[in-house]
């Protein structure tokens, strides 16, 4: 179980709930088709497909989820073909075009006629609770869709209080002074992305790739005010990532020296594989974690 992206948020206080009292609480609130009329329906759904009744799988202090969804697609495209082609019907029967009132009615009835017959598309939004850590781990690179998932679970639970990590100005100072001094802390190597912005209203942004050392022009923007956002990182020789100044994590990547310690070969049982994958996953990634906070409580 690979996450991609890693959108980080503390939690407040103990959920109070076993593994086996979350998963109940998750498989009550499990997720259903959409009604013909329904837009979208929200849900959880097991890691291991449909099938499964196994809603959260445990793994030493990491507990793994899943949010579903399912979106009914409705192009504005599609709609405004079929809402010109009554106008202009209308218009060619009375020889008056509908005021703005009417059209907004026939848009109205026309997405309620649309909406059974819309393709529908599933999402899934996996997450799991670092209990070590006492956070939660989404895989999105959207703060919007976790913030979906922090919500969906409050629902279910009642009372679920996380903190997100908003962008921090100190954060990129720090990333700033990896850059200038082409060094990083606490494990870390600079890799090759990186993203310059300023923090005022000018709304400044530069992005480089594939730099091996800080050049002249980059450096003059830092010596202008900006400062680093956005850094590709090496942790110990064991992930890529992308760190952002919210500590927002993207573009996760374990290089081969923690790919060849999973061997597939032998595992066909798929909890077997998913345990694996997951269990390997949380445990570097906790390492990483950290080192990132403890390099940064250092910085305050």
């Amino acid at each position: 179980m690979w996450f991609k992206n890693a959108r980080l948020f503390q939690l407040n206080e103990d959920i109070g709930l076993d593994p086996q009292a979350l998963n109940e609480a998750l498989q009550k609130e499990a997720l259903t088709a959409c009604k013909p009329q329904e837009l979208l329906s929200k849900g959880w759904v097991s890691p291991f497909g449909r099938t499964s009744d196994v809603y959260v799988w445990q793994s030493g202090e990491a507990l793994l989820f899943c949010l579903g969804m399912e979106e009914k697609i409705l192009p504005a495209a599609a709609i405004n073909h079929q809402l010109n082609q009554r106008i202009e019907n209308i218009q060619s029967e009375t020889g008056q075009k509908p005021g703005r009132k009417q059209q907004t009615d026939m848009k109205q009835q026309l997405v309620l006629e649309m909406v059974p017959q819309a393709f529908v598309k599933p999402k899934q939004v996996f997450a799991y609770l670092d209990l070590n850590l006492k956070m939660l781990i989404v895989d999105t690179s959207s703060q919007n869709a976790a913030e979906e998932l922090v919500n969906h679970m409050r629902h279910t639970l009642g009372s679920f209080k996380v903190s997100a990590f908003g962008p921090s100005s100190s954060v990129a100072q720090v990333m700033t002074h990896w850059v200038t001094h082409a060094k990083a802390e606490g494990g870390f190597d600079i890799d090759s992305e990186i993203v310059l912005e300023t923090m005022d209203e000018s709304k400044g942004l530069v992005r480089g790739r594939n730099i091996e050392h800080l050049d002249d022009q980059m450096q003059q923007h830092i010596d202008n005010g900006y400062l680093v956002t956005s850094l590709g990182l090496v942790f110990n020789d064991r992930i890529d990532l992308i760190l952002g100044h919210d500590l927002s994590i993207k573009k996760i990547k374990f290089t081969d020296i923690v790919l060849d310690q999973m061997e597939e070969n032998g595992l066909e049982d798929e909890f077997q594989i998913l345990d694996t994958k997951f269990t390997l996953f949380s445990l570097e990634i906790r390492a990483m974690l950290k080192a990132l906070f403890g390099v940064f409580k250092q910085s305050e």
